[in-house]
């Protein structure tokens, strides 16, 4: 009786007449179809692939809309900040650094970005580049304008925009930081973030660029 039982519980599970092994590969075959059937849900991106992307898409913006220069020439927002003779300045690096090529003294590449931000392709540091974005940044700090950003950010923008639009780097340094903190909605200086970033990057430009802000 009892084996007649079994016999019966095991017609029903298996109503193909299959023998028990012939029927766990029908059923692994039959799972592993469905399993091929569903579709794969695409692993997240990490903070820092978002970041990349956000940077890109704020440099391609610039690189679009005014390549190849940026006129600012409405925006004045504040001005320029220069660098104070008698102020402390910061030591200098080792002369056998290899933060910055060919040069021993950050404060005399800060003078030299102060005319023309080429010397910043110099920078072969991540440390000195940080350290002249923060400097900067600082400036714009005593003339009464919030950057709130953390330097590397600005780092990764800046060699990301100098990348699509290496014109960029004929302009005085602080005017490339003011130009990218705008366009990243990040200078604070009373005024309206949006009008600053229409002046920047024109009408077009401008709503492209609000639109990742918005998504």
């Amino acid at each position: 009786m009892i084996m007649r039982i079994q016999q019966i519980k095991s017609q029903k599970q298996n109503p193909r007449g299959m023998t028990q092994e012939q029927y766990e590969q029908y059923q692994q075959a039959q799972q592993q179809a469905a399993e091929s059937q569903t579709p794969q849900t695409p692993a997240p991106p990490t903070y820092q692939q978002t970041v990349d992307q956000r940077n890109q898409a704020i440099a391609q913006a610039i690189q679009d809309e005014h390549n190849p220069a940026i006129s600012s020439e409405n925006v004045t927002p504040a001005s320029s900040p220069t660098v104070n003779q008698n102020q402390q300045q910061p030591a200098s690096l080792p002369m056998n650094s290899t933060a910055v090529k060919d040069e021993a003294d950050l404060t005399e590449v800060w003078k030299k970005l102060d005319v023309k931000s080429t010397v910043w392709t110099l920078l072969i540091d991540d440390q000195a580049k940080v350290l002249t974005v923060s400097e900067y940044i600082d400036r714009f700090q005593k003339q009464g304008v919030k950057i709130s950003h953390p330097p590397m950010h600005y780092v990764q923008m800046i060699d990301q925009i100098i990348q699509t639009n290496p014109q960029m780097l004929n302009r005085p340094f602080s005017e490339l930081i003011q130009i990218v903190a705008i366009v990243d909605y990040d200078f604070d200086n009373g005024m309206d973030k949006d009008d600053l970033a229409r002046k920047v990057l024109g009408e077009e430009g401008y709503e492209a660029n609000k639109k990742r802000f918005t998504q």
